[in-house]
């Protein structure tokens, strides 16, 4: 299965080569946005990106062309329909076999946790490479959508404080798509039809390993839904 997120979650990962395919104002075009206010409200729009700080996402922007006639063109959420969870992005670029007898090696998986805590509990999903047809493969980053590959070293990266003082993760992994199942599982908790996306992260823990076991990143995320 390949990943359309973050990341997966989300995310995020790979050669800087591939960064301006993933820039917020990469990213924020391929949702659906709405005037909001005035003369055209509810009416499509495309949000003006020009001079935008392709590093920064927002939700509401200037209309291209001046289409909302002075009114915000704003990312069209499904009214009333969020989430809030602990967000646990486990990257593994050793994987190993529990009787240790494994043909591979370097096996890279990532893992994607959402914790929603009480009774709405987890929901969670695991990325490796599918795309070859061998057991090579494996040792190659599984991608998102964007052709931006999910390893320790990418979690390393999105850990590190922006001028700001954020860590990269706060604005790239904002309004990414997720892959299928876990977009059905997170529209089924909530009840919503829209297409889940993080809108807000905050609180960014890194436990960075080089010792053979897995780097993790963990935030508090909140999420919406993007309707078509």
């Amino acid at each position: 299965m390949s990943i359309r997120s973050l990341l997966a979650v989300a995310l995020l990962v790979a050669p800087f080569t591939a960064h301006a395919a993933v820039d917020c104002t990469a990213r924020e075009p391929q949702l659906a946005h709405v005037c909001a206010g005035g003369t055209n409200d509810g009416q499509a729009c495309t949000p003006d990106l020009t001079g935008a700080d392709p590093l920064i996402c927002l939700s509401a922007r200037p209309a291209e062309a001046n289409g909302c006639l002075g009114a915000k063109c704003v990312i069209k959420f499904e009214e009333g329909a969020k989430f809030s969870a602990e967000l646990l992005i486990v990257a593994d670029d050793n994987v190993s076999q529990p009787d240790e007898l494994q043909d591979v090696d370097n096996a890279v998986a990532v893992t994607v946790v959402f914790n929603f805590g009480g009774k709405k509990g987890v929901i969670a999903q695991t990325y490796q490479n599918l795309s070859g047809t061998g057991l090579a493969s494996l040792s190659e980053p599984p991608t998102d959508t964007f052709g931006v590959g999910l390893s320790e070293l990418r979690l390393r990266q999105e850990a590190v404080l922006r001028p700001d003082g954020k860590a990269a993760i706060v604005n790239d992994l904002l309004f990414r798509p997720q892959d299928d199942d876990l977009a059905d599982a997170l529209r089924a908790m909530v009840g919503a039809i829209g297409n889940p996306v993080i809108i807000k992260v905050s609180s960014v823990f890194l436990s960075d390993h080089t010792d053979g076991t897995a780097t993790t990143l963990r935030m508090k995320v909140k999420g919406g839904f993007v309707l078509p």
